[in-house]
């Protein structure tokens, strides 16, 4: 499968989401044929905001474990010092 292919694939699975989130979330009020879907309407709006704030939460929680696992840097005295020991390696 090459990617234009695979592009075309997305952008169709995407749109057939979108119709069918659509018709998820308005059931209450498109009539009959939906009424099936009608108990479960309100889901269609906890789900996406329950998603999205365990990715930020997700996301908080990496950065966190990023800090806590990541070693200090190396204090210098001064600057200038990570230069000379530059130049004395390459001396060597």
């Amino acid at each position: 499968m090459n990617d234009k292919s695979l592009g075309y694939s997305i952008m169709l699975i995407t749109v057939l989401i979108m119709i069918g989130y659509f018709f998820w979330s308005f059931a209450p009020f498109l009539g009959s044929m939906f009424t099936w879907l009608s108990p479960y309407a309100e889901w269609a709006v906890k789900l996406p905001i329950l998603a999205a704030v365990y990715i930020m939460l997700f996301i908080v929680l990496w950065i966190g474990y990023t800090m806590a696992t990541t070693p200090p840097p190396i204090p210098l005295d001064n600057p200038l010092d990570l230069e000379r020991e530059g130049e004395k390696e390459e001396n060597k």
